[in-house]
């Protein structure tokens, strides 16, 4: 029965050492949120260093093993076993996963982060480690939205602009129309003065047609004329020579007989 008591005590005093120490590293810690120093004391216990540990540098940490991470670490030490809720937490805490390397020493399953203020040798920098503050929505003031209650003649005033701009689109409506009613009488007026310039153009081209042809009929009267005046002198010269070559004196054109009272005096009596 001694033994057994004595055990006991031994036992009790070892538990109150233990939470003797405990309390003292939690005094030693500097004033940061529980997760954090939960994470801190975590890699501090070398049992845990085959599966979850500091890095090389001590700069970082490495969760070696995912699934013992989950199954005996998590729900000792954070009271659950979701590996994706705790990296969630770290990513709250500005922490950043590393992508692993070809010459990864702990393997490429295994998961690495990173944060500039948690290092092993400096437990002093775990104060700066705060949770980041949720980006919030830029939202109009309360006040913007709730109607505001004028004066009447506010009110009175407000009611004449929006009626003296209602009247002033109608009036740019119907103005709008005219302009497209007169756009469509210019088109249709430009289209029947396109009609009238090819029907001049066509009237122009057969005028052209009936000159050229009037000085080709022209030419060809004139030519007639000059032949005929040609022939007429030949005739009557032919004639005159005739008559001389007959003795007849100058009675050409005029009958032979008459011609012949000219040496005798006829030519004279024949006009009194």
């Amino acid at each position: 029965m001694k033994r057994e008591q004595s055990s006991q005590q031994q036992q009790q005093l070892q538990q109150q050492q233990q939470q003797q120490q405990k309390q003292e590293a939690d005094d030693s810690m500097p004033a940061t949120s529980d997760f954090v120093k939960k994470l801190y004391k975590m890699l501090e216990d070398q049992s845990f260093a085959h599966v979850v540990s500091w890095g090389p540098h001590g700069d970082c940490f490495v969760v070696k093993d995912m699934n013992e991470f989950t199954k005996s670490i998590l729900p000792r030490m954070f009271k659950h076993s979701n590996f994706a809720s705790f990296v969630r937490q770290l990513n709250k805490y500005d922490f950043h996963k590393v992508k692993n390397t070809d010459d990864n020493q702990f393997g490429e399953h295994s998961w690495t982060f990173r944060h500039p203020d948690f290092h092993a040798d400096r437990r002093d920098a775990l104060e700066n480690i705060k949770r980041k503050v949720p980006t919030q929505r830029k939202s109009l003031p309360s006040s913007s939205l709730r109607p505001t209650s004028g004066s009447p003649t506010q009110t009175a005033t407000l009611t004449s602009h929006v009626s003296s701009i209602e009247s002033h689109s109608s009036q740019l409506q119907s103005h709008t129309a005219q302009l497209q009613s007169q756009v469509v009488g210019l088109r249709g007026e430009n289209e029947a003065l396109r009609g009238q310039v090819a029907a001049l153009e066509r009237n122009y081209q057969d005028v052209l047609v009936e000159m050229v042809n009037f000085q080709r009929n022209m030419a060809q009267q004139d030519g007639l004329m000059q032949n005929l005046i040609q022939y007429f002198l030949g005739v009557e010269g032919g004639e005159c020579v005739s008559s001389l070559d007959s003795g007849s004196g100058f009675g050409c054109g005029f009958g032979g007989a008459g011609m012949g009272g000219v040496e005798s005096g006829g030519f004279y009596s024949a006009y009194p």
